[in-house]
């Protein structure tokens, strides 16, 4: 059984978002628990950026792949992919983590090993966003379009809030027990979404092969938009613990793991009511998103950057979070405009290696500016340059309909549509 484009189905809206918050909840965990016991297990700040910069790797190949895949074989099967590797990996990480805490291993080798078993994360969680993404442009029409892919980024904001406080609530039994139960949950998401979650329309016939290449320059500028913004959203995340200890001395791995808890809830409860709440009342066109989610990350990064103190630090992540909830509407909305309905799954993992990209370089170009250029130096690159991509947006070029950002005519492969599909609007 399928589901047509109108206002995505209630069950696959909980299901996909149930996913991607699982997701959300494993990113968070590296970033709130990681982090802090880097330097405890013999990690310095510039190894460990480099680590996980050479882990992630593979989510570059991984999405694009994955989302050529889903327009194959399947969204549901590519989102189960996801889901299932996400909470695997995530039990890996948490192993290995566990052989430092214990003092088993400790150094150059349990980096090895820690990169190993993100990188072994990356290549499967890598799936969930392209095929969740797609799913949600195959379900919804073009009026509601802004509002299902909301619902994507209001799950990774949720799920960015329920990191941080399961973190703070479970951490008092263990350091690693919230990596543990994230695991549990996620594989518990993946059956449930075995079970329930069904096959949309696809718009492509399976026979016939998605040709959209990385170098389609009608993705170019969203491309380049969800680079920048993920490499300097990326490397704010991964100095935090850092900045936190070095300019307000917190240095108790307890309390340093709250901290920075706060600055991410703080964010992810912005995307939350924005997404959840604004945005599904106001049906905001995808390019206005797409216009708006620079100067907010400026605003964002100016008042982390001059912060006489936390208070006025989770205020300034706060404002990040309406940044963060423009971008996946925003970006990822404006992209599907541009191209065929039998692309979105292509489109949306090429995206994926766009943010992916940002996000691997993010901890290295981070970790490298705080300690060379200061520890105020990520807040005033990023500001400069997320300055630059807020002008930039303002010359790309959105379609009001499907496909007409195509640069050339694009019809439709012999039988692309399931019977009793509607056409494209």
């Amino acid at each position: 059984m399928t589901d047509t484009p109108g206002q995505a189905p209630a069950q696959a809206r909980l299901l996909l978002g149930l996913g991607v918050l699982l997701f959300a909840i494993g990113q968070s965990l590296t970033f709130i628990i990681v982090t802090p016991l880097a330097r405890q297990v013999g990690f310095t700040p510039q190894g460990f950026g480099i680590a996980l910069t050479l882990a992630s790797l593979p989510l570059i190949f991984g999405a694009p792949f994955w989302g050529k895949r889903s327009d194959v074989i399947g969204r549901k099967p590519v989102f189960i992919i996801g889901v299932t590797g996400a909470a695997t990996g995530t039990l890996l990480v948490a192993l290995v983590l566990q052989l430092g805490v214990s003092g088993i291993l400790t150094g150059f080798w349990l980096l090895v090993l820690f990169a190993l078993a993100r990188a072994s994360y990356g290549s499967a969680a890598s799936a969930i966003y392209p095929a969740a993404t797609a799913y949600m442009v195959d379900v919804t029409d073009v009026q509601n379009r802004g509002k299902g892919l909301a619902i994507i980024g209001a799950a990774n904001g949720m799920g960015s809030v329920l990191g941080p406080v399961m973190a703070g609530a479970l951490a008092f039994f263990g350091p690693l027990v919230p990596m543990y139960v994230a695991s549990a949950i996620g594989f518990g998401g993946a059956v449930m979404a075995w079970l329930l979650l069904r096959e949309p329309v696809r718009h492509a016939d399976p026979r016939n092969k998605v040709v959209m290449k990385l170098s389609d320059r009608r993705l170019r500028p969203f491309l380049i938009m969800w680079f920048v913004f993920f490499l300097t959203f990326m490397a704010l995340q991964l100095v935090i613990s850092f900045y936190l200890q070095d300019e307000y001395g917190v240095t108790d791995p307890k309390d340093l793991v709250r901290k920075a808890s706060l600055m991410l809830i703080s964010m992810a409860s912005m995307i939350v009511i924005v997404q959840i709440g604004v945005l599904q009342v106001v049906k905001a066109r995808p390019k206005t998103l797409l216009r708006l989610l620079g100067p907010f990350f400026v605003i964002a990064l100016i008042i982390i950057g001059t912060a006489p103190n936390l208070i006025v630090m989770a205020v300034g992540f706060a404002v990040l979070g309406i940044s963060f909830a423009c971008a996946n509407p925003g970006i990822n909305g404006s992209a599907s405009m541009c191209v065929e309905p039998w692309e979105q799954g292509a489109t949306a993992g090429f995206l994926g290696a766009g943010n992916t990209l940002g996000a691997i370089l993010g901890p290295i170009v981070g970790t490298q500016i705080y300690t060379h250029v200061g520890h105020h130096g990520p807040m005033i690159v990023g500001a400069i340059g997320l300055t630059a991509l807020s002008i930039y947006a303002f010359t790309i070029k959105v379609p009001d309909r499907w496909g007409g950002g195509s640069s050339r005519p694009r019809p439709a492969p012999a039988a692309t549509q399931e019977a009793g599909a509607p056409a494209p609007p």
